[in-house]
């Protein structure tokens, strides 16, 4: 890959990481609120976000060798980032279903957990493989500033709809759309850039 092309990759990565922070780190700033309204305690509400956190951890024991093994980078990345981009709008419908809302959010929220899981280290595995091509200390630093943006855009554009809508499911709905752009950048990307070779 040519270094320019290269560069292309990187920030395309770097976009995908911001819209997709965007997604969850602005649902991540009222899951207590939304859980607890939708009638969870205190206890479960911390059970739910810690095993959450937990899970997008331990389990990438499991996704990254996984992905190593089978070279399946691709499919595993962006499967992990489909969980995300469809799980954080649906906790939208869930204090609208009734009893079933608690239930059903504490499962989206620990879905979209999983596939943080599933989807760090293989791409990771990806953008190691372009940003040889600039510098991996540069190219991941370039990443890393564009992700931190999107976890810093993504909760204040929840607040400002809550502040407009006075109510937490239009916010969450509309982080379908951060959700679209990343998986439809993600889709772009897939056709431009190489892929790490399987482990032996």
């Amino acid at each position: 890959m040519a270094r320019n092309g290269a560069w292309r990759a990187v920030v395309g990565f770097g976009a995908v990481s911001l819209a997709a922070d965007m997604v969850y780190e602005g649902a991540r700033s009222v899951s207590g609120p939304l859980l607890a309204g939708l009638g969870a305690s205190a206890a479960l509400v911390g059970l739910v976000t810690g095993a959450g956190e937990a899970m997008a951890l331990v389990l990438r024991l499991v996704s990254g060798p996984l992905a190593d093994r089978t070279g399946a980078y691709w499919p595993i990345t962006i499967a992990g980032y489909g969980l995300t981009a469809v799980c954080v709008p649906l906790l939208a419908v869930t204090p609208h279903i009734g009893a079933a809302g608690l239930a059903l959010a504490c499962l989206l929220i620990l879905a979209e957990r999983t596939g943080k899981a599933i989807r760090s280290p293989a791409k990771t595995a990806l953008l190691a493989e372009v940003a040889r091509q600039v510098g991996r200390g540069r190219g991941f630093g370039v990443h890393k500033a564009m992700d931190e943006l999107g976890a810093f855009a993504g909760p204040l554009l929840v607040a400002g709809l809550i502040a407009a809508t006075a109510s937490i499911s239009p916010a969450l709905a509309w982080l379908a759309v951060p959700g679209a752009a990343a998986m439809a950048l993600l889709l772009w990307l897939r056709g431009r850039t190489p892929e790490p070779a399987a482990d032996p």
